[in-house]
């Protein structure tokens, strides 16, 4: 994404033993979504999933082909949103995966993410540092460590 300003967040998957059958998503969600339902496959959402690497919006299940299957132990994924832009990105490992959705303008996007199975995440909002490294300059973290340091 541009230089603009964009929301982020990153998972790192710490455990997923049932990877064949435990479907991990990570995308965004207005408060209406429904907590039954993928990220993606409820309405005012979005979602990238493992299974089969494809990116869903409002949608069942059909999806589109964005990326590789992921959900192995120590995979880092990420998801971004530009509000200026409406649009949506997913990083896998560190690398940016190019734009899966655009003209997404809600009022309020919540970082959501779910799964069908047992599977243990651990979630980074910018209290450490991002691996996908274009990320780690807007942190909001970083912005409160930084503000603090200069108060």
């Amino acid at each position: 994404p541009s230089s603009e300003d964009y929301y982020y967040y990153e998972i790192t998957i710490l455990s997923n033993k049932n990877i064949d059958e435990t479907i991990i998503a990570i995308g965004f969600a207005t408060k209406n979504h429904s907590t039954d339902r993928l990220p993606g496959c409820d309405t005012h959402s979005v979602g990238f999933h493992s299974d089969e690497g494809r990116t869903f919006h409002n949608e069942g299940y059909t999806g589109s082909k964005y990326a590789e299957k992921w959900g192995e132990v120590n995979d880092i994924i990420g998801c971004g949103y530009c509000p200026n832009t409406g649009q949506v990105f997913f990083t896998m490992n560190g690398k940016y995966l190019g734009i899966a959705y655009t003209g997404l303008f809600h009022t309020t996007w919540y970082p959501t993410i779910g799964s069908n199975g047992v599977c243990s995440l651990k979630v980074n909002f910018g209290q450490e540092e991002f691996k996908y490294k274009e990320a780690n300059d807007i942190s909001i973290a970083g912005m409160i460590s930084s503000y603090k340091v200069n108060d």
